[in-house]
């Protein structure tokens, strides 16, 4: 089948997905919050950052999403004498993908998407693919448990290896 054929049966069925959730009274939600990033096997240490995601419910404890943010990674310090530690490399990530609610405070996310590496030490740019799988819980912090604390833990991958990492990430969730 090709590509295009996929990619409109794919929009298809996210629209009936919408329109048949317009008809329960799940709203969608927006959470802001920073990121604490933890490389793998890199010339990086710890990352920071913030990010914000958009979450727009197709299902019963389906929601698909969108995520953007931006990342800061200082380059490690190999130890050399005569060895002058590059500038930090600056990112901004933007995903989408699904989050599956098995319980209405834990969920399983999944986000495919492309990270555009703002300034790297040469001073040039470039675009990486990505893709992250992780899992989290929402904690209420009103009455009416529309606004939560969203935790969550991600393992993210980017173009073959170049960095892996898991990101903690405390954000503030609430309903449009």
């Amino acid at each position: 089948m090709p590509a295009m054929v996929k990619l409109n049966l794919f929009f298809i069925l996210v629209f009936l997905s919408v329109v048949a959730n317009a008809q329960t009274d799940r709203k969608p939600a927006i959470s802001l919050g920073p990121e604490l990033n933890v490389p793998q096997r890199s010339g990086y240490t710890i990352g920071y950052g913030a990010s914000a995601n958009f979450e727009l419910p197709v299902a019963a404890s389906v929601n698909l999403m969108v995520a953007a943010g931006y990342h800061r990674y200082n380059h490690k310090n190999f130890g050399f004498n005569n060895y002058i530690k590059p500038g930090p490399d600056y990112f901004t990530p933007l995903k989408a993908g699904v989050k599956y609610y098995p319980d209405a405070k834990l969920y399983l996310a999944g986000e495919l998407g492309t990270v555009f590496n703002n300034k790297n030490n040469s001073g040039s740019t470039s675009n990486l693919f990505a893709y992250s799988l992780g899992t989290g819980f929402l904690l209420p912090v009103n009455s009416e448990k529309t606004n939560h604390v969203d935790i969550g833990l991600r393992f993210e991958n980017w173009s073959q290896n170049r960095l892996r990492q898991f990101a903690i990430r405390v954000a503030y969730r609430f309903h449009l």
